[in-house]
This record gives structure tokens, C-alpha cells and sequence, in this order.
């Protein structure tokens, strides 16, 4: 499947700096908001920014799991709205350089969360639950990592082959509310 035509058009909203809805070939009628960080041939990474108009980490997804795209809708303005009275600028930039079209932001994330001991959410293809912790290896064909509950516990060891992992995501409150619970566990 060519994902030519979702690329100009992200790469479109990227330049123009647009909030996009991104709805996924995996949820039809669910989508996430957010503002395009990087855009490479196979792979797109935003800030998701919630209805509430708070931000909410970064994403990395397939270029392929995109199925559609929208600007400018009410939910959208609505959420820019709401950034602007709570005065909720966008965070700074995750590249100081954007990557070359031929790299993979996948690799570059995973590189960066397992380097810094962050914890990701993890979406894996045909799995409708998420694997959330820490990454502890990362291997070229799949990661281990370090489960965490919700509670903030640590909760056992997984191994995930990357060839099927269709989402990344870090730095959101949900991720840093539970590394804190953890952190406090640890004490």
C-alpha cells in the first residue's frame, strides 16, 4: 500500500504547522490530535495535544496504519482554543535537526527512551492491550521490557518482536504519573 498521498498531506500539515486528527487503520472511528514533529518515508511523529487542550507526550506511528487525516473540524479548534486561554504553548521541539527522510523515528524514540529510563506505551499489531514500562534492552529484532502497572509497579519482563509493534509513545502525563507512583514505591 503506498502511503504517498498521507505523506504529502502530513508533510502539508508539518510545514504549516496545523493541528491534525490522525485516525488509524487499526480504530476507524477513534483519532488522536496532534501537531506533526517529523515525518519520515515509513513513519510520523506528533505531540498529541488532548480535547482538554493539554499535551500529552509524543507518538510514533506507521505511515501505513494512517488511514485518514483532517484539519480545521470543530473538536480541533476547539482543542487549539482551550491551549491558547490555558496557556498551554507546545513543548520544544524533540529534534534540534529534523531526520532524513530515510531514517527511522521508531529507532530513534526506542533509542532515546531506553537511554533515558523513560517509560513508553507500547501498542503491538493484533493486541488490543498496550505494554506499558521500561525498556531494559533493545536488541535490532525486538526490545525486553521491564513491566509497569498503572499502580506503579513493577509487574514482570516481556519481549516484543519489533516487526510488530505499530506504536510508541513517551512523555505524556500518563507515562510520567506512573514513573512517579514508581519512583515513590521504590523509596
Amino acid at each position: 500500500m503506498s502511503t504517498k498521498f498521507i505523506y504529502d498531506r502530513l508533510l502539508k500539515c508539518h510545514q504549516d504547522n496545523r493541528l491534525v486528527a490522525i485516525y488509524t487503520a487499526r480504530e476507524a472511528d477513534y483519532f488522536e490530535a496532534g501537531y506533526i514533529e517529523a515525518l519520515t518515508a515509513n513513519e510520523v511523529m506528533f505531540r498529541a495535544r488532548r480535547s482538554d487542550g493539554y499535551e500529552e507526550g509524543f507518538v510514533v506511528l506507521p505511515l501505513e496504519m494512517v488511514c485518514r487525516i483532517e484539519i480545521e473540524t470543530a473538536f480541533l479548534k476547539t482543542a487549539e482554543l482551550l491551549a491558547k486561554h490555558l496557556d498551554q504553548p507546545r513543548s520544544h521541539a524533540f529534534f534540534d535537526k529534523a531526520p532524513n527522510k530515510k531514517h527511522s523515528l521508531f529507532e530513534i524514540v526506542v533509542d532515546h527512551v531506553y537511554r533515558n529510563k523513560e517509560m513508553a506505551i507500547i501498542e503491538i499489531l493484533g493486541d488490543e492491550a498496550q505494554v506499558a514500562g521500561i525498556i531494559e534492552e533493545n536488541d535490532y529484532e525486538g526490545l525486553e521490557v521491564s513491566l509497569i502497572s498503572d499502580e506503579g509497579r513493577l509487574d514482570g519482563t516481556c519481549w516484543i518482536k519489533k516487526e510488530d509493534i505499530i506504536a510508541i509513545r513517551f512523555g505524556g502525563s500518563v507515562e510520567q504519573d506512573v514513573m512517579l507512583k514508581l519512583q515513590n514505591q521504590l523509596k
